[in-house]
C-alpha cells in the first residue's frame, strides 16, 4: 500500500512540474493542455490522499 501511495505522490508531483514548466515556458502546451494537467493533478492526490486513509485506517485496525 505504501508502494502506491508514494507511486501517486510522484505523479502528482510530476504533473505539477510539468504545470509549472510549461507555464514558464508560456508555450502552446500551456494553453492546450493546462485545464487537463490541472485535473490530472487533483485526481493524483484525490487518489493519494484515498491510499492515506485507507493505511491509516488498517493501522489502527
Amino acid at each position: 500500500m505504501q508502494i502506491i501511495l508514494v507511486l501517486f505522490m510522484a505523479a502528482t508531483l510530476a504533473v505539477v512540474v510539468i504545470g509549472v514548466v510549461a507555464m514558464a515556458i508560456n508555450g502552446k502546451l500551456n494553453k492546450n493542455h493546462s485545464n487537463k494537467l490541472m485535473r490530472l493533478r487533483v485526481l493524483f492526490q484525490a487518489i493519494a490522499l484515498l491510499v492515506f486513509v485507507i493505511i491509516i485506517w488498517l493501522a489502527r485496525n
